[in-house]
């Protein structure tokens, strides 16, 4: 399947991203409400980036966000990305595809801020799931207490974590 990574910047791009992150916020917790998700991306449109994947025919079927810099230092860490969620359609979970994704994003990072030093990945403690996914690519640091409750902040060396993916799609 041809699959398509790039960063969201057109309208038509954002609308599309922005559909499939609301019909799928429960995905981030059985909580999250549209008007959550609407408020989660308006603080990335402005303060951070999108990044999507779709297929050949331009479905979206998932979708990662990052902040340059972190928001709880106003952005002025320039060394670290935060990825703050990613959404996978539940259709190609426990395939390849994230680690594509991941692959694809980092190398957007590194192209578009060279000064990033440290990718950071926050998921709930209580997510055992994205704890182990996110384990497999980056050491768990810290806890920190968020609305939804105690997440988990996994930080990888960007470089390394590039190297790590590099080998994985070699195989």
């Amino acid at each position: 399947m041809t699959t398509i990574v790039k960063r969201c910047v057109s309208d038509e791009a954002l609308a599309a991203v922005s559909l499939f992150a609301i019909e799928n916020r429960h995905e981030l917790h059985p909580s999250f409400g549209t008007l959550d998700m609407v408020s989660l991306l308006c603080s990335h449109i402005t303060q951070g980036h999108l990044i999507y994947i779709t297929d050949a025919d331009h479905r979206v079927f998932g979708m990662m966000t990052y902040y340059h810099g972190t928001p709880e230092k106003e952005f002025e860490d320039k060394e670290i990305a935060f990825v703050n969620f990613a959404i996978m359609d539940r259709a190609y979970r426990g395939t390849r595809l994230f680690a594509k994704g991941l692959y694809y994003m980092v190398e957007l990072i590194i192209e578009a801020h060279p000064d990033v030093k440290e990718l950071r990945f926050n998921a709930l403690s209580e997510n055992a799931y994205l704890c182990r996914l996110y384990s497999k690519f980056a050491g768990a640091s810290y806890t920190q207490e968020s609305k939804l409750g105690e997440e988990t902040v996994f930080c990888a060396k960007i470089h390394q974590l590039r190297s790590t993916l590099t080998r994985f799609f070699k195989v």
